[in-house]
């Protein structure tokens, strides 16, 4: 949620405009949107917010909303000196839930130029109907594959793609089909909106089971294996984020795995075990040519408000690469996301970002 003073110029467009200077204005920058990355956009946010401030030399004031609120609960953007504070309230005014949710946000914000919305968190790539002012800056790597419990009628099994593919498609039913024990499968999938819904079913998939007739898709949300029903706990199959599952292992983020695992899944491009470590120090371990991996993102939009003010943060100069990349797209977080789960990419020159 954020401004800028009428007629101050800042909102830019074009594809290579350098990363803003700071123009001495209090803006609120407000990201919502995915799960996936919310525990690290936040972690990133707070560095941009430390005192004393070091590259965010403007009193900026970076607001991660939780896509989830529980019942009861509300959280309130703060107002900046051009817009009044958000609350977000359940039940009530929701915030958005999932890439989708986010990214549909950012673009309501950008049309009315209310500045309700700076970035969208997403852990999906540009869609076709995504408005032409959208930049994506890709600055990490996550892994998807299927979840199951530790103790389980599934628990310790190994998946081939054509197996996974089968489960949900309605094939292969019993979990002792696959090596488990005698019990029905029960299919879950993320919430609608959710990035990795979109992902798993247009990706790892290739299909989406909800459209099949006479199927029987659950829902829960998503990397919290607690959301899924407790009369099918034992025997739930369901996609999870390899990185939000290590960060959530790693204590940097509430751990809602429940028991779940993440397991291996073969014929994917990644065969061996999908995570490396002990509690406290996971850390991924499939390969970039897993069919389950993808980038995650922050969506800006170039129409919005405090458009310059998010750039700052999250964004680079694609032909300046030496001088003007945020400190996030210029390396200088690498190991805040490694320690939330994530794998690090490596854009151009300098930069370990990715614009598109």
């Amino acid at each position: 949620m954020t401004a800028v003073a009428a007629g101050a110029g800042l909102v830019m467009t074009g594809t290579a405009a350098a990363v803003p200077p700071a123009n001495g204005n209090p803006e609120v920058v407000s990201a919502v949107g995915s799960d996936t990355i919310f525990g690290i956009s936040g972690a990133i946010f707070a560095d941009a917010n430390k005192l004393p401030r070091t590259w965010n030399t403007d009193p900026d004031n970076f607001v991660n909303v939780p896509p989830v609120l529980a019942s009861g609960a509300s959280f309130t953007v703060p107002a900046d000196l051009f817009n009044p504070a958000i609350t977000y309230t359940n039940p009530g005014n929701l915030p958005p839930d999932g890439s989708g949710a986010g990214k549909a946000a950012l673009k309501a914000s950008a049309d009315a130029g209310n500045g309700a919305v700076d970035i969208a968190r997403s852990s999906s790539g540009r869609a076709t109907s995504d408005p032409s002012t959208f930049e994506y800056y890709a600055f990490a790597r996550d892994g998807v594959t299927w979840s199951s419990s530790s103790t389980g009628a599934g628990a310790g099994l190994t998946l081939s793609l054509t197996q996974l593919r089968n489960i949900y498609n309605g094939t292969i039913t019993n979990w002792n089909q696959v090596g488990g024990t005698n019990a029905a499968i029960q299919l879950y999938l993320p919430q609608l909106g959710s990035g990795t819904l979109s992902f798993f079913t247009g990706t790892v998939l290739g299909f989406d089971p909800a459209t099949i007739p006479g199927l029987t898709v659950k829902r829960f949300q998503e990397h919290d294996a607690t959301s899924i029903a407790a009369a099918d706990q034992a025997t739930a199959i369901a996609p999870f984020s390899i990185a939000a599952w290590v960060a959530q292992g790693n204590g940097v983020v509430p751990n809602k795995r429940n028991g779940y695992t993440v397991n291996k899944l073969t014929g994917a491009g990644s065969d061996g075990a999908p995570v490396s470590g002990s509690a406290g120090s996971y850390t991924p371990a499939f390969a970039d040519a897993f069919l389950g991996s993808r980038l995650v993102y922050h969506v800006l939009d170039t129409r919005s408000r405090s458009y310059s003010a998010a750039k700052r943060g999250v964004g680079f100069d694609p032909t300046d690469t030496a001088t003007t990349a945020s400190p996030l797209c210029g390396g200088k977080l690498a190991a805040t996301i490694v320690k939330y789960g994530f794998k690090t990419i490596t854009g151009t020159g300098t930069l370990t970002c990715t614009k598109s």
